[in-house]
């Protein structure tokens, strides 16, 4: 059985069929690509899309899909999940890439599913850099699919009935095993809307160095594929934060999306640092709470129908920044400027150019801020007292 899958693999794109001496990879592409819900009907396309240009000249194309009943035909109808290394094809039909696995039915959205994915990748296909698409619905942090929540989740999984949750810790549990033995990601992507935000980025910061991801909704064509591993395989020397900034970039100018940044999440961390000082001067007094209060009613969200949800933190800024309040001003304005450095790559349609790259939580609904306080995953509130102002907005202290 191993022998036929190596027989796969042609030994032009670098890797030795018999041995698997050859050197690492340049970079190596994964697609988690969870079509076990009504989002079937595009798995096949980006499948094919990928396809356009495939692996090969140094980058790894390494794709696990999952297919449910009911949404779409094509391609012998298949379902189950199957992993893929894919290689080129024009045909916008047919998926051609062999199957290295079929998988049959499998929980996409159990963090074990997950890591497997990632340490067979790194396994079988070792490479010096290595980037990881999250391909689903999304809806920020709370990723549960509770009742009365925005979009169902990432990685919601209809057979099973499951999702990975940012929040409680789901998405941590995958990609831990693989940062021991792997190493961070070079790049954490989200094919999947509303994922750029504030808590989604700080709680990924120890398993990846960048990411990649919309403050708004992703329609049709999110990630521009093609051009994407075009991108990768005709300049090698590219680092993650060049491939963060070319698939944000993409998605918007060529494909169309809303909006799409790219952020150094390494540098987030100055962010937070001082989300949590305007967070302490709001608890600490309610004149600066009623600073923060203002500005949350003047700046812009990134969604209609939850703004507060999706609250731009780039605009909030700004708009505490210009305050009378000395203090919540000179804070304001030094995370304006750490907010600039962290976000390396903005880009956004123009109804959108006033958007900053990163959403943050301003809605302390008692339905969800036991969650985003308590929640396992909940990094961002084990740093940073956001959460605790919060709380304290919700229970009627601090202004």
């Amino acid at each position: 059985m191993i022998l036929l899958l190596l027989a796969c693999v042609e030994p032009e794109h670098g890797r030795d069929p018999v041995t698997r001496e050859a050197p690492p990879a340049r970079w190596q592409f994964l697609v988690y690509m969870d079509g076990d819900n009504d989002l079937e009907e595009y798995v096949v396309n980006d499948l094919n899309e990928l396809e356009r240009t495939g692996s090969g000249l140094g980058v790894e194309v390494l794709v696990q899909a999952d297919r449910i009943e009911g949404y779409d035909d094509k391609d012998g109808d298949w379902t189950g999940a199957r992993r893929y290394r894919i290689v080129a094809d024009h045909d916008p039909d047919v998926v051609s890439s062999p199957v290295l696995e079929d998988l049959g039915e499998i929980d996409m959205g159990s963090p074990d599913t997950l890591a497997d994915f990632i340490d067979w990748a790194a396994t079988e296909y070792p490479a010096e850099h290595r980037a990881l698409v999250l391909w689903d619905h999304g809806d920020g942090w709370l990723v549960t699919g509770t009742a009365g929540a925005p979009p169902p989740s990432i990685a919601s999984d209809d057979t099973s009935g499951t999702v990975l949750s940012i929040a409680e810790g789901d998405l941590a549990e995958a990609l831990e095993p693989g940062l021991a033995e792997h190493g961070r990601f070079d790049v954490l992507a989200f094919d999947a809307c509303n994922m750029a935000s504030w808590e989604v980025a700080h709680a990924m910061q120890p398993y990846a160095r960048y990411m990649s991801a919309a403050e708004t909704w992703v329609g049709w064509e999110g990630f521009m594929y093609e051009d994407v591993l075009a991108f990768i395989r005709d300049n090698h020397a590219a680092d993650g934060a060049e491939l963060a900034m070319e698939m944000s970039r993409g998605a918007v100018e060529e494909g169309g999306e809303l909006t799409h940044s790219a952020t150094d999440l390494d540098a987030l961390l100055d962010v937070s640092a001082l989300v949590d000082e305007l967070a302490g001067l709001g608890i600490g007094s309610a004149a600066a709470s009623d600073v923060l209060l203002a500005a949350r009613d003047d700046a812009q969200g990134m969604d209609r129908w939850w703004e507060e949800w999706y609250l731009d933190l780039g605009d909030f800024s700004t708009q505490v920044g210009a305050s009378e309040d000395p203090e919540m001003a000179a804070v304001a304005k030094e995370l304006t400027l750490a907010l600039d450095e962290a976000v390396i790559g903005n880009f956004a349609a123009e109804d959108y150019a006033w958007a900053g790259g990163l959403t943050i939580l301003f809605d302390p609904l008692p339905a969800y801020i036991e969650l985003y306080s308590e929640g396992e995953g909940a990094k961002w509130s084990r740093d940073t007292r956001w959460d605790d102002y919060l709380l304290g907005v919700e229970q009627g202290a601090g202004g």
